[in-house]
């Protein structure tokens, strides 16, 4: 890489980062606001109590309730959230006021951002083993500012934050050389696990399948070890802060949600997993359609694929099944797009992306635009706290829509952008337009970057 190259991608991660920056979140939802408070509490006085916090003093009333607080097992009032939010938050305010009423979610906020792009830069660089400099600038573009990655991982201190770097983080580690570092790979999974308890299925797909595939324990060992360390720390986090010994921490709707899983007394489990994946105000396949573009040139490209992007991807669908389980689809609220379904969409953008140079001919006249337009949705909710769809209007809302009718040019500039965009491409890259079947040898070396 020349150093013009070097200076050109350090401007374009400046500018993703300043962008994060400038639009994540000052007005919280429950969730983000309540990982915050832990942290600030912690960092500002060694301690997560809050008993002698008066709560209506903190100037934080965007949400009823405003935060998930209750008494843990040894009668002191914490906050209940995963044990990744609070602990990482906790960062973001060494050094400032124990004063209540200086309490803001703001530094917990930039601090996601950071690790959101952060994020990006792991996945650009695990993408780059396969693809050229441009393409794999391109499409970690499209991860960072066409996905719920910035409307909600870099918005604010979400669980997913924390689960999407860890997933990036295993992207890259996997990546590394042709056998992978996998003790990376482990303590990357062990972030995520903290984000999200069962995010270790995660890791634990990715392990066991390439170990199978390579007939090696080395990948499958390593990553275990390594992750089974960070899960004992959540263990002992939780005993400290909750007075049990259990590594999902505060988040114990987990367990609730399980448990009537397991009795039945929730609603129709199919209806609840369908609704991760095509309903109007929270489903995968609605908020980022593209994806559905490039199934085909996935099942094509699928011996093709490093075997990480392709065990990676299993390990999403694993844990999609898992959130259905465990969460109702719809997430709660303050936030927009997805957010139950990020993890799995982080899961598949390996695969996905290295697969889009066997894109056919329809999907290849469509993406650029359909991508343009997607980045302008996602970024209508990333700049805007305005449009979170209520979890009972799942099914029957869209926050996209309701975003179109309330200032029609929005409507305007998706189409703006779409056009755009496939004029751009069929000026600059016109053999994108060629499907790889008919494409010369050196076309298709081309396309694949």
């Amino acid at each position: 890489m020349t150093t013009r190259e070097r200076l050109g991608s350090a401007a374009l991660a400046v500018t993703l980062l300043a962008v994060y920056l400038a639009t994540c979140s000052a007005t919280p939802s429950v969730d983000t606001s309540s990982a915050s408070l832990q942290g600030w509490r912690i960092a500002t006085t060694g301690s997560p109590w809050l008993e002698d916090v008066d709560l209506d003093d903190l100037p934080v009333r965007y949400t009823d309730p405003p935060f998930w607080t209750g008494e843990n097992e040894t009668g002191h009032v914490v906050v209940y959230r995963s044990p990744g939010v609070t602990a990482v938050s906790t960062l973001a305010y060494l050094g400032r006021s124990s004063d209540p009423t200086t309490f803001s979610i703001r530094p917990a906020s930039l601090l996601a951002a950071g690790l959101a792009w952060l994020a990006v830069l792991l996945v650009y660089g695990a993408l780059r083993r396969h693809l050229s400099r441009r393409v794999a600038l391109g499409v970690s573009a499209v991860l960072a500012l066409g996905t719920p990655v910035w409307s909600v991982a870099a918005d604010a201190m979400w669980p997913h934050t924390l689960t999407t770097l860890g997933i990036a983080g295993m992207a890259w580690a996997a990546s590394r050389s042709p056998v992978g570092s996998w003790a990376a790979v482990g303590a990357f999974g062990g972030v995520a696990l903290w984000g999200r308890l069962h995010a270790s299925l995660i890791v634990a797909v990715l392990g066991l399948v390439v170990s199978t595939r390579r007939r090696s324990l080395r990948p499958a060992l390593s990553a275990g070890v390594v992750s089974a360390v960070f899960l004992a720390g959540a263990t002992a986090w939780s005993r400290w802060v909750y007075g049990e010994w259990d590594p999902a921490g505060g988040y114990a709707s987990v367990d609730v949600y399980a448990t009537k899983a397991a009795e039945g007394e929730r609603w129709d489990q199919l209806v609840n997993l369908a609704g991760l994946w095509v309903s109007p105000g929270r489903g995968l396949l609605v908020v980022t359609p593209c994806i559905l573009l490039l199934v085909p040139a996935l099942v094509r490209s699928w011996r093709a694929l490093p075997d990480w992007a392709t065990a990676l991807l299993l390990g999403g669908l694993a844990y999609s099944v898992a959130q259905g389980l465990m969460n109702l689809f719809a997430g709660g609220t303050g936030f927009y797009g997805y957010r139950l379904m990020l993890e799995t969409m982080a899961c598949a953008f390996p695969a996905l992306a290295l697969s889009a140079a066997r894109a056919g001919l329809v999907a290849r006249a469509l993406l650029p635009g359909l991508l343009a337009a997607q980045a302008v949705a996602v970024g209508v909710g990333a700049v805007r706290d305005a449009y979170s769809v209520d979890p009972d209007e799942a099914w029957h809302s869209n926050a996209l829509w309701w975003a179109v009718t309330d200032i029609p040019t929005t409507g305007g500039a998706l189409v703006v952008a779409a056009a755009t965009a496939t004029l751009a491409v069929r000026v600059l890259a016109p053999g994108w337009f060629t499907p790889w079947r008919n494409a010369s040898p050196a076309e298709q070396a081309h396309q694949r970057g």
